[in-house]
């Protein structure tokens, strides 16, 4: 899946620096994520009818990069 983030989606205070440096974390885990704010989407066929289970492996990692940028 493709995933998307900006400061918007992190909350009050975040900056883009802080938004591409937690993408740069995301991504070395091995996920699909660019810098925005739009829709995330499956980008593969075998992702259709799962994309509930990825996203909730995504905002495990998410979560976890987020307490590295808190620190």
């Amino acid at each position: 899946m493709k995933f998307y983030i900006a400061e918007g989606n992190l909350g009050e205070g975040f900056s883009r620096d802080q938004a591409e440096k937690l993408i740069r974390l995301l991504k070395d885990k091995g996920w699909d994520v660019e810098y925005g704010l739009r829709r995330n989407r499956a980008t593969d066929i075998s992702e259709f009818g799962r994309e509930e289970a990825i996203q909730e492996a995504f905002a495990e990692d998410f979560m976890s990069c987020l307490s590295l940028l808190e620190e």
